[in-house]
């Protein structure tokens, strides 16, 4: 993408992102049949013939809490001559980390990857080197070849289903084909496994070092030098056609509804009366707050008034110190609640050991395991739905699955930064939400699926002592406070999450929270939010408008939608006043529809970013064109209505 200099391209920025921090260059490298994205962190999108056969290779270091540290990087080049390419790279990380990487490739199918890591003085880490991450688009499912470290060779399968622990251990060889393209990968330096990454919302499997059989936690010592290869080879001819274009929007009615839109709320995400006239016309179907037995009461009370300025009722999340027993903290919490004027329709109880994530085979945390918890909530709250499941990600309900006799719904959350926080890997997110869908089908057979905040940052930190901080407001893993949640990026990001719920049993989730990190209303804060501080006609994030939008669909025949580019998400029900629809560019690049008739629509686009932080009602007084084609910039939502005006 080509930018203009100085303040226009700063603005530009902050309406994309929310912050004016470039995205990471990613320079397309093309050698014959052979072609990738290469990066500073990562070779991306490696493919023989056209055929993704290698998602990612990265070299990533991580930090005892699992937070991907930034690099430093001291030197950098680059050479293309003839049909080989050749890339160097040197970063320090921490100041005390020092990585060398060389990268080969030719327009023969070969790619080698070096990577030297020094530690100038002692350095602690939960994992140093390469990952290779394998698509999921033609390889759930499929077979592969694992040559293991003794020379033994086995037969196995990448999972459909989201595997819950590793599904390969002791790699030193993989080799698999995708649509009649084959890609073999030696891995040496370390012991190799392969963990399902779809867990974490991911759109990939990994194979990593060091296994999670050995200390999360392990020193390089100071002058102690760690060497790691990667060869991958491509080969075999490509067997699928020629892809047609796509033809336009085309819409198809479907037996389910469009589920219910929701507002996660916790102590310390300040609701003031200028942000609750505005939550008020969110048009939320109900509010979800998390709470322990010491929450205040006075945040019991808010969500008790804006419970009524929105005319929905309140689910609660209750997390309980370890320490507690479960009867007499929920009977504790169920007074308060009745005190507080607050009865809930749904409920999940959890004993605070399982906010963490452990392995599939334990340890588990001293105390009561789950299902007991909700068999004691629904004692203390027997006009409730009592949920079974996790408040934090799928990874952790897979480990930990309820036992749906035992529960009257399931419940999860997702975060998109866990691994990597570029902007294209959380697009890729999108691609693995689905097949998350799939596989908590599965564990609950029957029961309702009501899911917790769908979001950009992460909310909690399953795997470490907190979230990343990000005062800097940069493209940070596990962060709590991503910028992309004032931009047209979370926006748009948003559509392709309601998108993937298309065949699913997703009843309910929450988009978003009222104010703070997860907003869609806008508030001063301790972080720098440019072209919202300072200006008085500031209200919303573009988000709101999508989840206004979302909300009123709620209950609604669910439309299912095809046609569309695969750069492009839509989301759509049939309604009283016709069809209505949220068509998103997830790309950096512009996109043209064809809606395949006239329809109603406006745009939130760079364009109109300013009146639609404006406004809480820019979506109803807004002019709309009558249109049958529409042209989407990068990360623009489209709001269409065909039929009733």
């Amino acid at each position: 993408m080509i930018w203009e200099d100085g303040v226009a391209e700063s603005a530009k920025l902050v309406k994309l992102y929310g912050t004016d921090e470039r995205a990471e260059a990613m320079h397309r490298v093309e050698l014959g049949e052979l072609s990738f994205l290469l990066g500073q962190e990562a070779i991306r999108r490696i493919s023989w013939k056209g055929v993704e056969l290698v998602r990612a290779i990265a070299w990533p270091i991580r930090d005892p809490s699992w937070i991907t540290l930034m690099p430093d990087v001291a030197e950098e080049s680059f050479t293309k001559e003839g049909d080989s390419a050749a890339y160097d790279l040197r970063f320090t990380v921490e100041g005390t980390l020092d990585c060398r990487l060389k990268v080969r490739a030719d327009a023969a199918g070969k790619l080698v990857c070096d990577l030297a890591m020094t530690a100038l003085t002692d350095f602690r880490t939960n994992r140093a080197g390469f990952t290779v991450l394998h698509p999921i688009e033609g390889v759930a499912g499929s077979p592969v070849t694992v040559t293991h470290s003794d020379g033994a060779v086995e037969e196995s399968v990448f999972p459909r289903l989201i595997s819950p622990d590793q599904p390969v251990m002791d790699i030193s060889g993989l080799r698999h084909t995708v649509d009649g393209a084959t890609v073999d990968i030696v891995f040496a330096g370390e012991i190799f496994e392969m963990e399902d990454q779809r867990n974490w919302s991911d759109a990939s499997y990994k194979t990593y070092c060091v296994p999670l059989v050995f200390p999360f936690t392990y020193e390089i010592g100071a002058g102690e030098s760690r060497t790691q290869r990667i060869e991958v080879g491509f080969s075999g001819e490509v067997s699928i056609g020629s892809a047609s274009g796509a033809a336009g929007l085309v819409l198809s009615a479907t037996d389910e509804t469009a589920p219910a839109i929701g507002l996660a709320l916790q102590p310390g995400w300040q609701i003031s009366d200028r942000s609750r006239a505005l939550v008020g016309a969110s048009g939320a179907g109900f509010l979800s707050a998390r709470i322990t037995p010491g929450t205040p009461a006075d945040f019991l009370r808010s969500v008790r008034e804006l419970a009524a300025e929105l005319k929905v009722e309140s689910d609660i999340e209750i997390v309980l110190p370890d320490a507690d027993k479960p009867t007499d903290s929920l009977t504790e919490v169920a007074a308060r609640l009745s005190a507080a004027g607050i009865q809930p329709v749904h409920l999940t109880a959890l004993q605070e050991g399982y906010m963490a994530s452990h392995q599939p085979s334990g340890p588990w945390p001293d105390g009561p395991r789950p299902v007991q918890v909700a068999d004691a909530a629904r004692a203390a709250f027997p006009n409730a739905l009592i949920g079974g499941g996790m408040l934090t990600n799928f990874t952790e309900l897979n480990r930990c699955p309820p036992d749906p006799a035992r529960c009257d719904f399931i419940t999860h959350s997702s975060t998109a930064i866990v691994h990597a926080g570029d902007d294209l890997s959380v697009i890729e997110t999108l691609e693995a939400l689905p097949q998350i869908f799939e596989s908590a089908n599965e564990i609950g057979g029957d029961r309702a699926y009501r899911l917790g905040l769908v979001s950009i940052g992460m909310r909690t930190n399953p795997y470490g002592a907190d979230v990343a901080d990000n005062r800097a407001q940069i493209r940070q893993t596990m962060a709590r406070d991503d910028p992309r949640q004032r931009g047209l990026f979370a926006a748009a990001w948003a559509v392709g999450a309601l998108a993937s719920t298309v065949g699913s049993s997703v009843d309910a989730l929450c988009l978003a929270a009222p104010t703070g990190p997860f907003g869609i209303a806008y508030e001063p804060g301790d972080i720098s939010q440019p072209l919202f501080d300072g200006s008085p006609d500031a209200a919303v994030y573009p988000i709101f408008h999508v989840f206004r939008a979302a909300a009123a669909m709620a209950g609604e025949d669910r439309l299912a939608i095809s046609g569309l580019p695969s750069c492009v998400a839509g989301y759509g029900a049939d309604t009283e006043g016709g069809s209505v629809l949220l068509v998103a560019n997830i790309s950096t690049g512009s996109v043209g529809l064809s809606l395949g008739r006239e329809g109603s629509v406006l745009v939130l686009d760079e364009a109109s970013f300013a009146a639609a932080i404006g406004s809480p009602d820019w979506l109803e007084s807004s002019s709309r064109l009558q249109a049958d084609r529409i042209d989407l910039g990068p990360y623009a939502v489209a709001f269409i209505r065909f039929g009733g005006g």
